[in-house]
C-alpha cells in the first residue's frame, strides 16, 4: 500500500499488490470504495471474441522507483506512477504473450458514490460530451436514450467516444467545491472511451485508450494519464486540461484572429436559416412549398430585414439523389441550372448558401425516396471492400436506419477517399459557402472498423482521425467552410471550422454546460444547429432560452423554417415532425437584439475572445418540463457568460423571457445597455433587463 500526495490536503492511496486504487481524499471529497482495478486490458481475437483482464486478476511482481510490474498468462505489464506538478502521472507498457490484439487499456479509474447530488448524493460529473454536460442524476441518465453503452461494432453515433461525441480527453468529479480530474494528455489524439457507469454499489469514472496495434503486438503508452485534484467547479476542472491543450494544439490549428484562410462572412455573424427543400421531416419528400428554390427568397429576405443580419440559407433535402442517402448527393434536386440561379440570386442579395450532407456512409436503398437504389453500383464498384467491418469481416450499420439501408465507409480505404473527394469537390465548385459535410459523423471522426484489409491496425485507434484528416485535406474546398454534426472534436478543429452544434441533446444526459466554448472558442466558431430533439416542452420561451444559451456560448444563431415560412420550435423529434410553430415577431425580435451584440459592441469577444469564468449573477428561476421524464428543468431567469480579448474582459447577461428580470451582483460594475455601447450605467450592483434583450458588463 502506498499513499501519493497531491498537496498538503489531498492524497490517493494505491494498493499495488491487490491492483486497486483504494481511496482518494481531499477534504469533502472522500472516495473510499476501493473497487476500481488500477488497470484493465481488453484483448480481441481474429473472430472478434473478446476478454477483459484486470489488474486484480494479474500477479503482482514488484514496485520499485515508481514502476509496478505485473504478469499474467496473457501479458506482462509495467505500470509507471510518477508524482509531478501536484499530479499523479500514469503510463502503461504491455508485452503481449498471445496472438490476440490488445484493443484498449483502461487506466486509473476511480469509484464514487452510487448517487449524485440531485438524487440524494453529493457529487457531480463534468463530462465533455456534445459541447459539455454536468451530470447530477445517474438514474436519470440511465433512463434516457443516451445511457451507458459499451461501444462496439457497429458504431452508434451517440457512443461516448473521443473524438466523436466526446470532444476532449478528460473527465472529472466534484463534491462541494473539491474535485478529482482524470485526463489523457495525448497529442496524437487517438481514439478513447471516456465515460462513467454503475459498478457494484458505486459509479466508476474511467478513461480507456485504444492501442492502435495489430494481432500479437506489444503496446507502450506514449502519453501521460493525469490524475489531479482541483478546487472550484467545472471551470476549474477544465483549466487543468486547457493548460495542457494550449501547449499541444492539434495540427494546423490557429486562433481565429491569426487565421488568414477564413471567409469574410465568418466574422459577420450570419443568421443560419435551416429548411428542407421538400418534406417536413427526415422520412418523407412530400411537397412543402419551398420548391422551386426561389420560393424561399421572400422568407429569407424578410428574416434578413427584420433581424438586420446577413442570412445563410442552409438547405436540407436538396439532394437530387435522395435525402440523407450518402455518399452521392449531386446534382441538386431540380438540376444544376435551377440551383445555380438560386445561389446567384442569394449572393446578389448579400446572402449565403449552405448545404447539409450525410457523412461517410454508403446507401444501398433510400427509405425516404424509394426510387433511389444503388444495389447494382454497390456490386459493380465492389464497395464492400471499403466499408467498416467487424473482425470476422461482417458488415453492418445502425446509423439512420429509418432513412436508409446502408453501411459506414472506412476513411483508410483509398476507394472511400476517392469517392468522397469526388463528391465534395463537385459540390464545392458550385457556388456554395458552407457544407455540413459530416452529418452523422458526430464530432467529425470515422466509426469503428476492425478490418485487416484497409491498411490500418484492425481495431479503432489514432488511424481513424489521421485518415479522416487526410481525406479532409485532400478535398478542393474552393473557399467553402466545412463542418460536422455536433461540435467538431479536437483533432478536426483546424479542418471543420463551422459545425452544427447540438447542445440540447445533453438534456438526455444532464445539464448542458459550455465546456467546448470554454476550451476552444478563440479557435473556432460554430452555429446553433437545427435543434433536433429539443427535449423540453414546446413553448416559445423554451426556444428563446435555447437561443440565449447558444448566444452566451459564442455560437451563431439559427432558425428553422417549415411550411409556408413558419418558424419551427426545432427540426424534429428523432424522426417525428414538429407541429409547434413559433411566434415569428418574438423570434425575430430576439434574434435581432442578440445578433446586434455579435455585430457591434460585443463582436471582438463573441467572435474572437476566450471564454472565461463569469462572475455570479443573482436572479430568479424559470421552469420547463422535461417531456420524456415528466420532471422539470429549472434554469436561471437569465443566462450569462464572460469573455476576454486583448486584455479586456466583459460579461453578457441575457433575458430570454417575455418579462423584465431583476438581477444583482456581489460588487459594482459598469453596465452597457445597448449593443452600440451608447447607453451605459456606471458602478451599479443591480439592474433590470428588458424582455428579450441582453446587457454587457465590464469586468475588472
Amino acid at each position: 500500500m502506498k499513499n501519493f500526495q497531491f498537496n498538503e490536503k489531498a492524497l490517493v492511496g494505491v494498493d499495488f499488490e491487490r491492483g486497486l486504487i483504494t481511496d482518494i481524499l481531499y477534504e469533502e471529497l472522500c472516495l473510499t470504495k476501493g473497487q476500481a482495478p488500477i488497470f484493465a486490458v481488453k484483448l480481441r481475437d481474429r473472430m472478434g471474441k473478446t476478454q477483459i483482464v484486470k489488474s486484480t486478476e494479474c500477479n503482482f511482481v514488484s514496485f520499485e522507483d515508481g514502476f509496478a510490474k505485473y504478469t499474467s498468462s496473457y501479458f506482462d505489464a509495467i505500470l509507471s506512477v510518477k508524482e509531478k506538478n501536484n499530479a499523479l502521472n500514469f503510463r502503461f507498457k504491455v508485452k503481449n504473450k498471445t496472438d490476440k490484439l490488445l484493443e484498449w487499456v483502461e487506466l486509473a479509474p476511480f469509484s464514487v458514490d452510487k448517487k449524485l447530488k440531485d438524487e440524494g448524493g453529493k457529487g457531480e460529473i463534468v463530462y465533455p460530451y456534445n459541447e459539455g454536460c454536468l451530470v447530477t442524476n445517474m438514474a436519470y441518465r440511465e433512463s434516457m436514450p443516451f445511457k451507458y453503452v459499451e461501444p462496439e461494432y457497429p458504431s452508434k453515433n451517440t457512443f461516448s467516444i473521443f473524438p466523436n461525441m466526446v470532444f476532449a480527453q478528460f473527465i472529472a468529479y466534484g463534491v462541494y467545491g473539491k474535485g478529482i480530474y482524470l485526463g489523457m494528455h495525448d497529442n496524437e489524439r487517438t481514439t478513447k472511451h471516456v465515460d462513467f457507469c454503475y459498478c457494484n454499489d458505486s459509479i466508476k469514472v474511467f478513461m480507456r485508450t485504444f492501442c492502435n496495434v495489430s494481432y500479437g503486438q506489444d503496446y507502450e503508452m506514449p502519453f501521460d494519464c493525469v490524475m489531479k485534484v482541483y478546487e472550484g467547479d467545472w471551470y476549474n476542472a477544465c483549466d487543468i486540461y486547457n493548460e495542457w491543450f494550449v501547449n499541444n494544439l492539434p495540427n494546423g490549428l490557429k486562433r481565429i484572429d491569426e487565421s488568414n484562410d477564413l471567409p469574410k462572412w465568418y466574422g459577420e455573424s450570419p443568421l443560419i436559416v435551416a429548411y428542407p427543400l421538400r418534406g417536413d421531416c427526415d422520412t418523407n419528400v412530400k411537397p412543402n412549398g419551398m420548391y422551386p428554390y426561389k420560393n424561399a427568397l421572400p422568407y429569407l429576405e424578410e428574416i434578413a430585414s427584420k433581424t438586420q443580419s446577413k442570412v445563410m440559407g442552409l438547405l436540407m433535402h436538396w439532394e437530387g439523389t435522395a435525402p440523407w442517402a450518402p455518399p452521392y448527393s449531386w446534382p441538386p434536386y431540380g438540376g444544376e441550372r435551377e440551383f445555380s440561379l438560386f445561389t446567384e440570386e442569394l449572393h446578389s442579395k448579400d446572402m449565403l448558401v449552405g448545404l447539409y450532407c450525410s457523412g461517410m456512409g454508403w446507401t444501398i436503398q433510400s427509405n425516404v425516396d424509394t426510387t433511389y437504389n444503388c444495389e447494382q453500383k454497390f456490386k459493380q464498384l465492389n464497395i464492400k471492400n471499403c466499408l467498416c467491418a467487424n473482425s470476422n469481416g461482417e458488415i453492418e450499420s445502425i446509423i439512420c436506419t429509418s432513412q436508409r439501408k446502408g453501411y459506414d465507409m472506412c476513411p483508410a480505404s483509398e476507394k472511400t477517399k476517392e469517392i468522397l473527394k469526388t463528391e465534395f469537390d463537385t459540390i464545392c465548385k458550385n457556388n456554395v459557402d458552407y457544407l455540413q459535410a459530416l452529418d452523422q459523423n458526430h464530432g467529425g471522426n470515422a466509426y469503428f472498423c476492425y478490418s485487416d484489409k484497409h491498411g490500418h491496425p484492425p481495431a479503432p485507434g489514432k488511424w481513424q482521425q489521421e485518415e479522416t484528416n487526410k481525406l479532409l485535406s485532400a478535398i478542393d474546398k474552393n473557399g467553402v467552410l466545412f463542418g460536422c454534426e455536433s461540435s467538431a472534436s479536437e483533432p478536426f478543429l483546424a479542418q471543420l471550422r463551422f459545425s452544427d452544434n447540438r447542445f440540447q441533446l445533453n438534456y438526455y444526459v444532464g445539464t448542458p454546460i459550455p465546456i467546448y466554448s470554454y476550451l476552444y472558442h478563440e479557435y473556432v466558431n460554430n452555429f446553433m444547429g437545427n435543434q433536433i430533439c429539443a427535449m423540453l416542452e414546446k413553448k416559445d420561451d423554451n426556444f428563446t432560452m435555447r437561443v440565449a444559451y447558444s448566444f452566451t456560448a459564442g455560437d451563431m444563431l439559427t432558425v428553422v423554417l417549415g411550411k409556408d415560412g413558419n418558424m419551427l420550435y426545432s427540426w424534429c423529434d428523432y424522426i417525428q415532425p414538429i407541429e409547434k410553430n413559433l411566434d415569428k415577431e418574438t423570434t425575430l425580435t430576439f434574434i435581432k437584439n442578440l445578433n446586434s451584440w455579435r455585430q457591434n459592441g460585443g463582436k471582438n469577444f463573441l467572435h474572437l475572445g476566450k471564454m472565461i469564468k463569469p462572475i455570479k449573477v443573482h436572479c430568479g428561476k424559470e421552469k420547463f418540463l422535461l417531456e420524456d421524464m415528466k420532471t422539470y428543468f429549472t434554469p436561471d431567469s437569465v443566462l450569462t457568460s464572460a469573455y476576454e480579448y486583448n486584455g479586456e474582459r466583459v460579461q453578457f447577461i441575457v433575458n430570454y423571457n417575455l418579462k423584465e428580470v431583476e438581477i444583482s451582483f456581489d460588487k459594482k460594475y459598469d453596465l452597457y445597455l445597448d449593443s452600440q455601447l451608447k447607453n451605459s450605467v456606471k458602478s451599479v450592483n443591480n439592474a433590470t433587463i428588458a424582455p428579450l434583450s441582453a446587457i454587457m458588463i465590464k469586468l475588472d
